[in-house]
């Protein structure tokens, strides 16, 4: 499998064909990634769909996000908090009626935790949350006890990762190891495992849209239909529609068209790129440069020429 960028690298999330993330968060001593998220500076202002093998927390300090994690969805604000479970596709942008969303991610692989054998250990507390896909996140508040205990946790590892101090390697260590005896006291010990015909069929659906979102991102400059689209999964037009709406909450000729005009603000970020807008819109798999021009302002509310422009001076003040 080939890694592919699309679109600018900065402030993007870098994804594989499948949607996989290309990031190493932390090293191998140390599997933990920290990161603070403005929504505003985030390209589209949307974290794109992707998955990852670490297990991931958020802490939301400002503004409303709404978050996308398979099939659900999740409206934060400040103060709240999200878990996402490994290897389950999400995206993210700011809430509708909200400025803006910043908040803080923990990225951490549960071999952190429990290191990579195959232990009694990992068997009783780490398998019965990674291999149950009905949990594939779960919203945080203050609110609930359990919960509030789970975001002070959060919010420790990050002012401990912030400042780095001797030891903070240990110190966020028994962090996650209390935040994550908190989460299977209180939530697996209650809720337990949904039914495996469930979770059957929602790998299923994922499996099919990570396919589809492949094939897409392949053949998008191709003038693809959805008959094109379904029969890339083997499944028929309706099929198509439905897994990929529950899984990533559109259709697969939304995502096209996304991911067009994707690809197309990434070629007007080069400063070398000078292509007519006529030959842009072909470029990227429109027939239509008024379509284009319509869709472009819909999506990053604005022109192509003004989307170059302010590119080009955001570019120039960067220069020393």
């Amino acid at each position: 499998m080939t890694d592919k960028i699309s679109g600018p690298s900065t402030d993007s999330i870098r994804v594989s064909e499948n949607l996989k993330e290309i990031k190493d968060h932390g090293d191998f001593e140390y599997p933990v990634g920290v990161y603070e998220v403005n929504m505003k500076n985030m390209y589209m202002e949307t974290v794109r769909w992707h998955w990852h093998d670490e297990l991931e927390m958020i802490l939301i300090h400002e503004g409303c996000g709404k978050f996308h994690v398979r099939d659900d969805s999740y409206i934060l604000s400040e103060g709240q908090g999200l878990f996402v479970n490994q290897g389950m596709l999400h995206s993210f942008s700011i809430a509708e009626g909200s400025e803006n969303c910043i908040y803080s991610s923990v990225v951490f692989h549960p071999s952190f935790l429990f290191s990579y054998s195959q232990t009694k250990l990992c068997s009783i507390y780490l398998h019965p949350v990674i291999s149950n896909h009905s949990l594939a996140a779960l919203p945080l508040s203050e609110d609930a006890p359990y919960e509030k205990d789970i975001l002070n946790l959060l919010q420790q590892i990050i002012q401990i990762n912030r400042e780095r101090q001797y030891c903070y390697e240990l110190y966020t260590k028994d962090c996650l190891m209390r935040l994550w005896i908190v989460l299977l006291e209180r939530y697996i010990s209650k809720n337990g495992i949904s039914s495996e015909a469930k979770d059957s069929r929602i790998s299923m659906d994922e499996a099919r849209a990570k396919e589809a979102i492949r094939f897409i991102e392949e053949h998008y400059a191709d003038p693809i239909s959805l008959d094109d689209i379904a029969a890339s999964i083997h499944v028929s037009r309706s099929e198509c529609c439905r897994c990929i709406r529950r899984c990533m909450k559109m259709t697969p000729f939304e995502y096209l068209m996304k991911y067009r005009i994707f690809i197309a603000a990434g070629l007007l970020c080069d400063r070398d790129f000078d292509d007519s807008l006529a030959t842009l819109a072909s470029r990227v798999g429109f027939n239509s440069s008024s379509y284009f021009n319509k869709l472009f302002k819909k999506y990053m509310n604005c022109t192509p020429t003004q989307y170059k422009a302010r590119q080009l001076a955001k570019a120039e003040k960067t220069q020393p």
